[in-house]
């Protein structure tokens, strides 16, 4: 399967807002599902225990959100989730630890592909709950024809920005760990 494809039904899932009715034929004999499945981008987006924590992976190369969605469960990861801050305070802690560009952005989860203006975690489906945005943002942007549907975090203050799924930026996995 060719990426366009792959992102096809990528968007075709997040519109339906769920695997489960994501049951319809789309390529022939394929649904939503399988092809999701087929390239790994279903996983386990949560702790599976009470004392799991979180191990965190930023790859050398950069990409476009959906690469980054990809990529990470090709790692069997998934895309970071900053569902507190706590998560943050911790994601925030880990990065002090890291060697990247002043002022550096990175994907993260959110996006608002399903419903404009409103924002949920990758793959899960689930609603963001807690939001950092940067002052005047989202603004949902038009950039040369593309909306602003997926979400930056910029380092230097651990803000949110929207920004165009196709731009090519560094990204964080992360994993739960027992």
């Amino acid at each position: 399967m060719d990426l366009h494809t792959f992102l096809l039904a990528f968007a075709t899932f997040i519109l339906t807002g769920t695997i489960n009715s994501s049951n319809a034929e789309i390529f022939g004999n394929q649904t939503v599902r399988d092809i999701l499945i087929k390239n790994r981008c279903l996983c386990p987006c949560g702790p599976s225990t009470l004392d799991s924590w979180k191990s965190f992976l930023i790859p050398f190369s950069e990409g476009t959100w959906f690469e980054a969605i990809s990529y990470c469960n090709e790692m069997g990861m998934s895309i970071v989730q900053i569902r507190n801050k706590h998560d943050s305070k911790e994601l925030q802690d880990w990065l002090n630890g890291q060697e990247y560009e002043q002022g550096e952005s990175f994907w993260i989860g959110a996006n608002d592909l399903a419903r404009a203006g409103i924002h949920r975690w990758g793959l899960t489906n689930k609603q963001v709950k807690f939001e950092e945005w940067a002052t005047g943002e989202p603004n949902g942007a038009n950039i040369r024809g593309e909306i602003e549907h997926c979400v930056q975090l910029v380092t230097d203050t651990m803000k949110w920005n929207d920004a165009v799924c196709s731009k090519k930026l560094k990204f964080i996995c992360e994993r739960f760990v027992q």
